[in-house]
């Protein structure tokens, strides 16, 4: 029983020892953790050091020195000497030239500049300039058409980013959202660029449906084929602070109608188009002459749109092809894979989508102009 008691107070003391040590060292850890502010700033690299192999470093293989000035912020005009590391990674290191404007992140202690760190090239503004000749170009070849186009795209960015993505964040479906949306969205654009008449009428029932039916094969194939939908940006969402879960599949599926929206309207309206075109140029044509008509036009838009939806996706996934005939990976461990499954349903179902739209649109847009005879008749 003392040799118990003894034991006992023993084992008492060391957890206190060791709990003491930890609760020091934790301590020390807080007093020496560096309390300071870090700002973005955008910078330009004046001159470049040659670069120094670096040894005897587990994850740094090279170095070089940078003289950059600060372009931007409370610190605009400071000349800094930076370092710049390498580690051998080329996807994650950073080659800089003179002359190149890059990102720098700025520690700052009470407006004191305590240290300067390269954090990225700036690309903004080379993209603003391909943006503007793509405005550009728009504008030149469509005349007042192509400004239509380009006040619906700003319409489209701005509808997914002031209310669809934040009703995503507070938890609501992401899938009911996006239908809802992509639905706002295609009514908006069409009556923009076609106007309202059956004819827009018919593209927009037609967009809808083809959209529908993509994201409703998507959900039943991504459910019977489990997967998670998890790339690596969906990865990151989990890291970071958000208030809700998020529903990953269901952003896959959301984001499988809004790849396939703009292709599925292009298809929706030239049908439409092509069957009022035949309407006005024969009125007595009845419904299942203009249905021929559209549904004709239709056939022939589709041999290459989808050919180029699944092209594009394919174009997406060549990195991952290309790692698969690398490493001769069969194609049992490969078509299995939660990875290429998702790829598939994204392919497949937007390109299904486009399939049901040329019907749909078609039938609408000959029911409704043949509809609108009738009524002009009487």
């Amino acid at each position: 029983m003392k040799n118990r008691f003894r034991l006992g107070i023993i084992l008492i003391v060391v957890l206190a020892v060791l709990g003491a040590g930890s609760a020091s060292a934790q301590g020390e850890y807080e007093d020496y953790m560096p309390e300071f502010d870090t700002e973005d700033a955008r910078g330009v690299v004046l001159a470049v050091s040659e670069y120094e192999e670096i040894e005897d470093d587990w994850f740094f293989v090279g170095r070089q020195m940078l003289t950059v000035e600060i372009l931007t912020g409370k610190f605009k005009g400071h000349i800094e000497e930076i370092e710049n590391t390498f580690t051998g990674n080329p996807y994650r290191d950073l080659e800089v030239r003179p002359g190149d404007q890059v990102i720098l992140l700025l520690e700052v202690d009470q407006g004191r500049l305590l240290n300067v760190h390269l954090n990225g090239l700036a690309r903004d503004r080379h993209l603003y300039i391909m943006v503007a000749v793509f405005i550009f170009t728009v504008v030149i070849i469509a005349r007042f058409k192509g400004i239509k186009a380009l006040v619906t795209l700003v319409l489209m960015g701005f509808v997914i980013l002031r209310w669809l993505l934040p009703l995503i964040l507070e938890g609501y479906n992401p899938l009911l959202l996006t239908v809802l949306f992509t639905s706002l969205i295609t009514g908006v654009t069409l009556a923009i660029v076609g106007g309202i008449n059956a004819k827009t009428a018919a593209a927009i029932l037609g967009t809808i449906g083809g959209v529908g039916a993509a994201g409703l094969l998507a959900w039943i194939f991504g459910n019977l084929t489990r997967i998670t939908g998890i790339s690596e940006e969906a990865q990151m969402l989990f890291f970071a602070d958000l208030p809700v879960d998020l529903d990953v599949r269901g952003l896959l599926f959301s984001g499988i109608i809004i790849g396939a929206l703009g292709a599925v309207m292009d298809v929706a309206m030239s049908i439409a188009s092509a069957i009022a075109e035949v309407k006005q140029a024969n009125p007595r044509l009845a419904f299942s002459g203009l249905f021929t008509a559209g549904f004709n036009v239709g056939r022939d838009v589709l041999g290459t749109m989808v050919n180029t939806l699944i092209l594009a996706y394919a174009g997406g996934a060549l990195p991952l092809l290309l790692l698969f005939m690398a490493h001769n990976i069969d194609y049992m461990n490969i078509i299995n894979l939660d990875l290429v499954a998702t790829e598939v349903v994204r392919s497949i179902a937007g390109s299904f989508g486009l399939l049901i739209t040329v019907p749909l649109t078609a039938v609408l847009a000959a029911l409704l102009m043949s509809r609108a005879r009738k009524k002009a008749t009487t």
